[in-house]
């Protein structure tokens, strides 16, 4: 360990405890279990994922309850315990930076950063989605109209950004609302397995397919990639409101009660929404662009009686409409997280300090927020250039789980590396779940070079997946070079 990573370790103990950097740069402490717990929902649970585990058919639940064992309580378990070792603004990346180094630090954060403005950049291509079906047959073409989304991108992302600037005495409350929709709409979807709106004694509903199968699923290419891909991407995420202990009280107790709290709602909602598709939507024909949107049209289409309103409709087109509001209060959340990784980074120098600058009445780093919104539309306008819907939303997820990956890897080596350097020792049950979860990341992220969709050339879609990833370490590698440079010259001066 050089002199800079025990300078670094020496100050991480202090952190640990609740004192130093993390606590001296102004941000107020405003969230709490009950702030958290509705944050992870709405963080981890994506409305899409439900719909990648329906194209398995019935036997997804096997792929649920292996996707929980192999991924989720393993990252719940590391989750609650760096974060109770290390209760810091920032998240994994203080959380690497510690354990493996302040370049493996940096990457993660980069990654991470580069994940989610991918992932929010599709903020118009679902919104889009959730309109085409939520207004009606009439407005399907909004589904793949370039110039909507576009328009969707820009204004949604200026809401966000208005929402983000004041911090969470309005964040949180956008937070709460998008979670309980979420709820909402599982509910909703667990009485569709129940009752069918249009079914009746002359013309009963029949299931395209079983909705739960205790059967036995074949392992094929496609299983398997679509098993890695639900253990990997719908049941990741419990870690992120770590970024988030700078402003949460008592960060390391409660960040790491909200994981295990959240963690079986996650599961029993993932399950509940698959099933429900498969009583509505033939599995080949789930859309993955918008799942629930699309099951919800067909269980509450079929027209009213005698000509007049037919509530069933109503409520299901409502209710697609919120779930589109929901998303982007998820992306709302995701905006304000990466927005603190600049913010962090610039606290160790890694970045220009003009992205730590607080707003002075609201505390909140306003220059960095509005830099992560501009790039997002960047990205999101890029995203759908000369692509139909399906592909760019593959094309977008695939690219960004490479760089998910990079920083899971790095997260799930944490208990395997740290030793005894922080006066703590990681358990056997501890790191049997980090190589667990080190295992799945590093599959899952082969799979991401095969789309699930129709594509116009696969070897180009890998192509451009694998392309991109290596262009944008690359670009992230000669930053935190100069940032090292700039940082070392300020201590010598």
């Amino acid at each position: 360990m050089n002199n800079r990573e025990e300078e670094m370790a020496a100050e991480g103990a202090g952190q640990a405890s609740g004192d130093g950097l993390a606590s001296s740069h102004a941000l107020r402490r405003k969230l709490g279990l009950r702030d958290l717990v509705p944050m992870q929902i709405l963080l981890v649970v994506g409305i899409t994922w439900a719909g990648t585990a329906a194209k398995q058919g019935g036997t997804h639940i096997w792929f649920w309850l292996a996707a929980i064992l192999t991924m989720f309580v393993p990252l719940a378990a590391v989750v609650g315990w760096c974060a109770r070792v290390w209760p810091l603004e920032g998240g994994v990346y203080q959380w690497t930076k510690f354990a493996l180094g302040p370049f493996a630090g940096f990457m993660s954060a980069w990654n991470f950063g580069l994940w989610a403005l991918l992932a929010v950049s599709n903020v118009g291509i679902m919104t889009a989605t959730s309109l085409s079906y939520g207004l009606g047959p009439r407005a399907a073409w909004m589904e793949d109209n370039h110039m909507l989304i576009l328009g969707l991108t820009v204004g949604l992302f200026l809401v966000i950004l208005l929402v983000n600037l004041p911090g969470f005495g309005i964040g949180r409350w956008v937070s709460h609302f998008g979670t309980l929709v979420t709820v909402m709409v599982t509910v909703l979807l667990m009485g569709l397995l129940f009752f069918h709106p249009h079914a009746s004694a002359l013309h009963p509903h029949v299931n395209p397919q079983r909705p739960f199968s205790l059967t036995m699923p074949v392992l094929t290419l496609f299983s398997v990639n679509i098993l890695t891909k639900i253990a990997f991407n719908a049941l990741t995420g419990l870690e992120q409101v770590a970024v988030f202990a700078g402003e949460t009280r008592d960060a390391g107790r409660t960040i790491m009660l909200s994981a295990w709290i959240a963690a079986p709602l996650i599961a029993a909602i993932y399950i509940l929404m698959s099933g429900a598709m498969l009583a509505y939507i033939p599995a080949a024909k789930v859309d993955l662009t918008g799942p629930i949107p699309q099951v919800l049209a067909a269980a509450f289409g079929g027209g009213a009686a005698g000509g007049g309103v037919d509530w069933g409709l109503a409520l299901g087109r409502a209710t697609i409409l919120a779930l589109g509001v929901s998303l982007v209060a998820q992306y709302t959340v995701m905006v304000a997280e990466t927005s603190r990784l600049p913010m962090v980074t610039g606290w160790d120098g890694m970045v220009p300090a003009w992205f730590t600058r607080l707003d002075p009445r609201w505390k909140t780093p306003t220059r960095s927020i509005a830099a992560i919104v501009l790039v997002a539309i960047g990205v999101g306008v890029l995203a759908t250039y000369g692509t139909g819907a399906q592909e760019a939303f593959q094309l977008i997820n695939s690219a960004g789980n490479i760089f998910y990956g990079v920083y899971y890897l790095m997260m799930f080596a944490i208990p395997l590396v740290v030793g005894g350097r922080f006066a703590v020792r990681a358990g056997g049950w501890l790191k049997l779940g980090a190589v667990s979860g080190l295992a799945v990341t590093a599959v899952a992220m082969g799979f991401n070079l095969l789309p699930i969709v129709d594509v116009a050339s696969k070897w180009a879609f890998a192509a451009k997946v694998a392309g991109v990833s290596l262009a944008l370490n690359l670009v992230g590698v000669a930053i935190y070079r100069r940032g090292a440079r700039r940082s070392k010259a300020a201590r010598q001066s």
